[in-house]
């Protein structure tokens, strides 16, 4: 396959999988009190390319901290025990070429409406994604798909928790 082909390929997996929000995924965020945030460790290549869990922890925690969003130590049961997850995936493509998927998800814990069950179970009530495709000594550049899709999460959760933004002075 040659270089423009791997580009043009590239740019159209990216961009069909940028998922937009819709109403009931937004809703399952009205009422949350903050998240936890669980981060993934990344695979060894993606270390050695230039990209570590710790940095992915800190671009997570600095944008929601940004947005005024609630960061909490541990999930909250009072709070749904809701948790954003975020997962960087690798796979090897070609000699030096990377195909990547990064992932976020609000896991909560919830109840079937069909049963009287009260036992509740943690199930994904939120999700966006992004793939794409990177050499192996440019992991970094699976940072700028995490913060679109950090973004979708930070306009789903202040659209539906509008005093979130303000806690922080009103920005």
């Amino acid at each position: 396959m040659n270089r423009k082909a791997v580009q043009i390929l590239a740019l159209v997996l990216l961009s069909a999988s940028i998922l937009r929000s819709q109403t009931r995924p937004r809703e399952s965020l009205r009422g949350l009190s903050g998240v936890f945030v669980y981060v993934h460790p990344v695979a060894k290549e993606v270390e050695a390319g230039g990209l570590s869990t710790t940095q992915i922890q800190k671009i997570v925690q600095g944008k929601l901290t940004d947005a005024g969003i609630p960061i909490q130590s541990e999930p909250q049961s009072t709070n749904g025990s809701a948790t954003l997850v975020v997962i960087i995936d690798t796979v090897k493509n070609s000699p030096g070429a990377y195909l990547f998927e990064v992932d976020l998800s609000v896991l909560q814990e919830v109840h079937l409406a069909r049963r009287q069950d009260p036992e509740s179970f943690p199930s994904q009530t939120w999700g966006a994604k992004a793939i794409g495709l990177t050499g192996a000594n440019r992991m970094d550049l699976m940072i700028e798909p995490l913060k679109a899709r950090l973004a979708d999460f930070v306009s789903d959760y202040l659209a539906v928790n509008a005093k979130a933004g303000l806690s922080k002075g009103g920005n």
